[in-house]
């Protein structure tokens, strides 16, 4: 009999057995592929491990801005799909050395639930006082895309030739991540996406802006796909308002996003689902039947690493007698594009010039961006007419970091005075928010 058992061996998945574990708790978790989950395996750091290899080769063909002579670099897939394989490799192997010695028993294979406190896997039936349900997500097929070849974006790492020309459908995050890898390494790539603009989640201007940086993308927009034929080459036909388009690749990518994956015998239960297909919980992660509490994207709400990790905090807390409750307020969004993209805040239909006010400063103007060879992107920050800070955005190299800070002041419900009242160190990065600051008032010294 365990204490607590945890399906699904993810981000939020071991994070709350070890949480768990380390709470006195005896622990569990069954995981049906590899631990780690999609974030470790096929998505977050496989991602940015090509991003980062990308962005190196970027830097080499400019060396000689920065006063180098380097010898001309290349850049091959399949060098890269090894480096991934190590790093992933690495990770898995730390995840599972974090579970044994917190004295976590792992159970390899499929979950099923029989109730509120039996599961089966194989023929051994485990009994636990809670539930935790992290089986995740996977990839939105429609069945206009179930033809052979179409990839997936946990396919596209299994890639080792890079394709002459393909197609992406889908401009939000994965995809133009993904435009950002296979354009570097050579790929004719087009952007199908069914929005008038792609990363729809963010500011315009932010949209603006990535698309004009990305000259080598084909950007289709506003796009309705209508038929769909492959292979060799797949020929994609959409439409976009009173015109037709037509598109032939030796590849397309699929990146229109995740549904929920719930595990066998849990519908048959009666536990309640929400809007977007997933587990509906409460403020502490609980599910409709008690004692069952869901974390990650198996919520179908909010599907990154880093929120399941945090539910997976609040669920352990409230199952070992805490009182947290979740928070998405402060909720920040990442891109790793390059220049990269970071947000958080309201969204950004919610504010309007009558009630706002915006200032933001262009990232070519500050000397810390001058040094690093880089110009394209800036920093925006909209507040309420008495001052509050209602939304960050920045585009620049390491918004991705820069944006933790940020989503501090949303978080704190920081004004403009108290986000000013630090010291920001020059030169450095961090500046152009400042100055974005100091640019609701009129007063940014260094804003062209």
């Amino acid at each position: 009999m365990y204490d607590l058992f945890v399906i699904g061996a993810g981000p939020g998945g071991y994070s709350a057995a070890i949480l768990g574990a380390k709470k006195g708790l005896r622990v569990a978790i069954g995981e049906s592929r590899h631990i780690g989950g999609t974030c470790t395996n096929w998505g977050c750091i496989p991602t940015k491990t090509y991003v980062e290899s990308v962005n190196l080769y970027q830097s080499m063909l400019n060396a000689r801005r920065f006063g180098i002579d380097a010898q001309k670099p290349t850049l091959e897939l399949q060098a890269l799909v090894k480096r991934k394989d190590r790093i992933t490799g690495r990770l898995v192997k730390g995840i599972e050395h974090l579970l044994n010695t917190n004295n976590v028993d792992i159970y390899r294979g499929n979950v099923q639930i029989i109730d509120h406190n039996k599961l089966k896997i194989g023929d051994e039936i485990i009994r636990a006082g809670t539930i935790i349900i992290a089986s995740g997500a996977k990839p939105i097929i429609p069945e206009m895309f179930r033809i052979p070849g179409i990839l997936t974006s946990k396919d596209i790492f299994e890639m080792t030739q890079v394709p002459p020309s393909l197609i992406i459908i889908g401009g939000g995050v994965i995809g133009m991540e993904m435009a950002h890898i296979f354009s570097a390494l050579g790929s004719k790539v087009s952007v199908v996406e069914l929005m008038d603009r792609i990363l729809s989640m963010e500011d315009q201007d932010v949209s603006a802006a990535i698309m004009k940086l990305y000259r080598r993308v084909n950007f289709i927009t506003s796009a309705r796909i209508t038929a769909l034929e492959g292979d060799d080459p797949f020929k994609l036909t959409a439409t976009t308002g009173t015109s037709e388009v037509c598109l032939e690749a030796e590849s397309v990518l699929l990146c229109i996003g995740m549904t929920p994956y719930i595990p066998k015998g849990l519908e048959d239960s009666g536990i309640i689902l929400n809007k977007a297909k997933g587990i509906q919980v409460d403020e502490t992660m609980q599910t409709s039947i008690p004692g069952i509490y869901a974390i990650g994207d198996v919520t179908g709400e909010h599907m990154l690493a880093y929120v399941a990790i945090k539910e997976a905090e609040v669920a352990v807390d409230h199952i070992t007698g805490g009182k947290k409750c979740i928070n998405y307020n402060s909720l920040p969004s990442i891109i790793f594009t390059s220049p990269e993209i970071a947000s958080v805040g309201k969204n950004p239909q919610e504010l309007t010039p009558d009630k706002h006010r915006t200032g933001t400063f262009p990232l070519a103007a500050l000397g810390r961006a001058r040094t690093m060879e880089a110009n394209d992107g800036f920093a925006k920050i909209v507040c309420t007419s008495s001052g509050k800070i209602e939304r960050i955005s920045i585009v620049a190299p390491h918004a991705t970091e820069l944006i933790a800070w940020a989503a501090l002041a949303i978080d704190q419900d920081l004004c403009v005075d108290e986000f000013l009242r630090p010291h920001y160190p020059h030169p450095t990065l961090s500046e152009m928010v400042k100055e974005a600051a100091d640019d609701l008032y009129g007063m940014s010294i260094h804003k062209p």
